[in-house]
Formats: structure tokens, C-alpha cells, sequence
């Protein structure tokens, strides 16, 4: 009995089996013999190189073997965006081409150029014409905290390189309207700077955006924390109020004052006493000169012994005078809008002037007053509807300066948003 039993089970185990694999048989796909497809991909060169001195467009696509009928095409597009004429020596650039199978001839596909250490220009052969725009450089951020005490002056406070004088210059903006820094500044006032550095490979390119500052003039403390509105970026205090003012007291960058506001001043011309009813800033012949505020151009032409000036008429019962321009900026004329720190025209010493210098002058209700003591409203506050993301932005900075006054290196591992 157990032998029938065990050859049943064997049996029934033999059919499942064969059964089994009948249905996997079915259901595998039929394979069918194949051959390789060979796809031949298109040749890509990429050429890098640096302007030589007195290199034009021209010499450089000769020495690289690009075809020179791409030179008007890329000329014509970039014109708008940057003059390839001004190549700068020393100056990367990156050309890449493209060669299609089949084919003998080599295709300008991109061309970048790098413009200065922030930004470059790429020109696309888009096959129909070329596009040219001008494209940030990505760097790495860390950030760091400058501190100081003057002693001197704020350029020899932070220290004579270029990328220090920039961002003494920087600083000196930020608080413009709040300490005149050629004459209001104290031996033993100090500094504070969080700004970021940009570093690519490793290497430290330069520095970025002041994120917050602290002045301590006199003993008084004035704080800035950037904050962007609707695109745009700008510096507040701590409780949101503005740092820029209506109207700026100095609307270029001069070397010193040399004639102040003064209603009985003798004059270096004409040798008798007359009022001298605004600020001369001594500059360099071309330095630009800005509008001191937002408003419209009312006057803009040569006014007898003033010169060549410009008169801007801004809201509140405000009028701005720029006297002795060398020349006024093209498009600057009697109706157009102007905002402030746009730049109206370039220092000069037309009409009776001794030098190069802007004679700047300030008229309130129809009455002039001294550029350096007016007082005027503050531009808008952090509207409320962002208050409590500001709040939050200045905590993280404040926290940020916490950590860095305890470490000697940068920290470059801090979350920043800058999303909004």
C-alpha cells in the first residue's frame, strides 16, 4: 500500500512540474537574433584660452581656427549686452565647437567671455542667429566678520587692497545718511562687517554683499542688516526703519569739501564776498555724479557762471542743484525721471571754477539750506506684511556673528536664505 501511495505522489509531483514549466514556457517572450546599431555622436571641442595683449575678436578666432564669418553674427548680438571690442587682456574666454557626423566642417557652438571676476558674457549659436546674455559667476560663499578701529581714516582702517577700499567705500554708503565720513569721523570710532567671500577651487575671489554692519561714531551706534523688497535689496536697522534717506548729502565719490555752505564766502574768482549757498565736493574731472534723491529733471544745460548744471526737482518741496559738470549725461533732460543713484553727469569746473569740483546745492520751499545739516525723511520702512521675516533674517545674522566672534576662520556652513 505505501509503495502505490509513493509512486501516486511521484507522479502527481512529475505532471505539476511539467505542468509548471508548460505555462512558463507560454509565457516567455520569443527571443530573436539581433545586431548592434553603431549611432555616432557629434565631435565636441572646447578650446580655453586668455587674451593676449592688443587681441581683438578677430586675432584670437584666427590663432584658434574658428571660421571668421561668425564674426558680425556675434559682434551684432553682443553689441547690446557688451562691446567685444573692449577685450581686456588677461581675460579667460572659452570656446566651444561642435562637428556633426559625417561632416568636415567644425561649428561655433558657444563662446564665453569672462567679462571681470563677477560675471561673463556667453554668446549660443542658436542656429538661426546668436543670443548673447551676460550670466553671473557661481562662487562658493562662506562668510566672515570684519572688525576695526579707526585711527586714521576708514580706508586705512580696513586695509589698502582693492577688494578692503571697495568694501570701505561699501560701508561708507551704507551709512551715508547717518555719519558724514569725511567729517564727522572720531579716532576710536569702530567697525563691524559680516560679508560674504567668494571663493572658486578654493581660491579666494573677492567679497560679496555686505549682509550686516555696526558703526560706533562718536559713541553712538547705528546697525544695517540687508533685506530684499519685491526684488529689490536694501539696508534697515534693526526695527526695520530704513538707512536711506530722501536726499543724500553727498551724491558722488569726492576726495574732501573744499568750500562749505556759507552766506558771506569770498569768492577765488572774482575776489569779493558773496553767499555760497552749497557744499563744493572737490573730485576728479569725470567722476559720475548721482542724483541726490528720486524726482524729475527740470533744468538740465549750461547756467552762466554755474556752468553746465543740472536741477532736480523731488518731492516734500525739494530742488537739487549739480553745478560745473564737464558734461551732462546723454538722455538727461528737462521732464525725465531720474532715481536716486542714478547718474546724471561727471564732475567738471565749468563757469567760474579754479578746479574740478560739484558745487552742490539743496533748495527747501524755495529756500537754500545746508546740504550737510538738512535734515530729511527716511525712505520707507520693512512693510509689515514682511516684518516678521526680516526679524527672522536678523536673527540669523546676529546668530552668525555670534559664531564667527568665536572662531578664526570663516564659517562657510551656515544656512542663509536668500529666497523671497
Amino acid at each position: 500500500m505505501k509503495k502505490i501511495l509513493m509512486a501516486i505522489i511521484i507522479i502527481f509531483l512529475a505532471f505539476g512540474f511539467f505542468y509548471i514549466k508548460s505555462i512558463s514556457g507560454r509565457e516567455k517572450a520569443p527571443q530573436f537574433p539581433g545586431h548592434p546599431v553603431l549611432i555616432e555622436l557629434p565631435e565636441i571641442k572646447k578650446i580655453v584660452g586668455i587674451v593676449n595683449q592688443g587681441e581683438s575678436l578677430f586675432d584670437i578666432f584666427k590663432r584658434q581656427g574658428i571660421s571668421l564669418q561668425y564674426l558680425p553674427e556675434i559682434t551684432k548680438a553682443s553689441k547690446k549686452v557688451y562691446n567685444l571690442v573692449k577685450l581686456k587682456p588677461l581675460r579667460s574666454y572659452v570656446i566651444t565647437t561642435i562637428k556633426e557626423p559625417g561632416s568636415e566642417r567644425e561649428e561655433l557652438s558657444t563662446f564665453k567671455y569672462s567679462i571681470n571676476d563677477w560675471e561673463y558674457l556667453k554668446i549660443i549659436n542658436t542656429n538661426d542667429s546668436f543670443l548673447a546674455l551676460k550670466v553671473p559667476v557661481e562662487y562658493e560663499k562662506r562668510y566672515a566678520l570684519i572688525s576695526g578701529t579707526i585711527e586714521n581714516n576708514l580706508i586705512y582702517a580696513l586695509g589698502s587692497s582693492r577688494e578692503h577700499q571697495r568694501l570701505a567705500i561699501e560701508l561708507a554708503e551704507i551709512f551715508e545718511s547717518e555719519i558724514d565720513f569725511v567729517t564727522e569721523l572720531r579716532q576710536g570710532d569702530r567697525f563691524q562687517i559680516l560679508v560674504e567671500e567668494l571663493w572658486k577651487d578654493n581660491i579666494f575671489k573677492g567679497y560679496g554683499k555686505i549682509l550686516a554692519a555696526e558703526f560706533i561714531n562718536n559713541g553712538k551706534r547705528y546697525e544695517a542688516f540687508l533685506y530684499k523688497i519685491d526684488g529689490k535689496e536694501y539696508y534697515f536697522d534693526s526695527k526695520g526703519n530704513s538707512l536711506r534717506k530722501a536726499l543724500l548729502r553727498a551724491p558722488l565719490r569726492f576726495k574732501y569739501i573744499s568750500s562749505g555752505f556759507s552766506y558771506r564766502r569770498k569768492h577765488p574768482i572774482l575776489k569779493r564776498y558773496r553767499p555760497h549757498l552749497g557744499v563744493d565736493y572737490a573730485a576728479p574731472t569725470g567722476t559720475p555724479v548721482s542724483a541726490a534723491g528720486t524726482g524729475t529733471v527740470v533744468y538740465a544745460g549750461w547756467k552762466g557762471a554755474y556752468g553746465k548744471c543740472v536741477i532736480i526737482r523731488h518731492p516734500n518741496g525739494y530742488k537739487t542743484y549739480y553745478g560745473h559738470l564737464s558734461r551732462i549725461k546723454k538722455g538727461i533732460k528737462k521732464g525725465v525721471k531720474v532715481k536716486q543713484g542714478e547718474i546724471i553727469g561727471y564732475v567738471g569746473s565749468t563757469g567760474l571754477a579754479t578746479g574740478p569740483h560739484l558745487d552742490y546745492r539743496v533748495k527747501k520751499n524755495g529756500r537754500f539750506i545746508n546740504p550737510l545739516r538738512m535734515k530729511v525723511p527716511r525712505d520707507r520702512p520693512v512693510p509689515k506684511k514682511y516684518l516678521a521675516d526680516f526679524r527672522a533674517r536678523v536673527n540669523k545674522f546676529q546668530e552668525l556673528i555670534a559664531k564667527l566672534s568665536n572662531s578664526d576662520q570663516a564659517v562657510a556652513s551656515v544656512s542663509v536664505s536668500e529666497e523671497r
